[in-house]
């Protein structure tokens, strides 16, 4: 490292991260990253200032609240040498890795990636990085890849691939949408009454006036109404590439009611 600053003077700190996609499919949870920051902190006989733990957040994101803590910590002179249990712990670009490295270094800060056996206080160390660094951005592209004709296979077939949930429905897990009953019959109710030609502003008043539940406890309003009169999702469809196709969820609307209300 810098000549690996004088034992005696090394102050280490740590950083370890998972995104739930990672941990999910090789197990190298926070636990085990720790274990093996801790290991080789005091297999160095080094002092062990902090542990800098980042959960569920993915190597993409810039707004990292521990990344930000170990970076302002270092600046403020508060350990020496990082370590990190890998490179892709740091970051899934090359350019991230880089900056954080290059950060930490301008900082008087030292950083080792255990996986990879690198010190990048050298100029050999410095390529392997960029190597590595560039393997792991690979490697998330790949992962992006998979994860993304998943959810295109799946909203191909009428599946929930996330984002808002309507009401009238609730997500029982990651995958599957199921129908409110309590929920429904207001859904309906709203349908049957703008088919008889009700205006928004009557339909928003009786649901007041017969204390129908709201999902978040507010005052039904035209504008809310008006947007679940336009929502296929109620007739159990969902829009794939411009089409509405049958979706896997149950439709609380029948077609002919949703056309009566267009």
């Amino acid at each position: 490292m810098t000549t690996m600053q004088t034992a005696e003077a090394v102050r280490a700190a740590g950083y370890v991260r998972v995104s739930q996609e990672r941990a999910a499919r090789n197990g190298y949870g926070l636990g085990a990253q720790e274990q093996d920051v801790r290991r080789f902190v005091e297999y160095k006989n080094w002092p062990f200032v902090d542990l800098y733990r980042e959960e569920g957040v993915s190597g993409y994101r810039k707004d990292r609240p521990a990344l930000d803590r170990l970076l302002a910590d270092a600046k403020a002179g508060r350990f020496n040498v990082a370590v990190f249990p890998s490179i892709d712990r740091a970051g899934r670009s090359v350019r991230d890795v880089i900056e954080i490295d290059q950060a930490l270094r301008a900082a008087g800060v030292d950083t080792v990636f255990l996986r990879e056996g690198v010190d990048t206080s050298t100029p050999t160390g410095e390529l392997f990085r960029n190597i590595m660094a560039s393997l792991a951005e690979f490697e998330g592209r790949v992962i992006y890849e998979r994860l993304s004709k998943g959810k295109r296979r799946k909203a191909a077939e009428g599946g929930y691939t996330g984002g808002w949930v309507p009401y009238g429905y609730r997500r029982t897990d990651e995958r599957t949408i199921a129908v409110v009953p309590d929920e429904a019959v207001v859904v309906e109710r709203i349908f049957r009454l703008a088919a008889d030609g009700r205006s928004l502003p009557s339909i928003a008043k009786t649901l007041r006036d017969e204390n129908a539940p709201t999902r978040n406890g507010g005052a039904w309003r035209p504008s809310t109404i008006q947007g679940m009169l336009r929502n296929r999702f109620y007739t159990g469809r969902v829009e794939h590439e411009g089409d509405f196709i049958r979706a896997q969820h149950g439709a609380i609307v029948s077609d002919p009611l949703f056309q009566a209300c267009m």
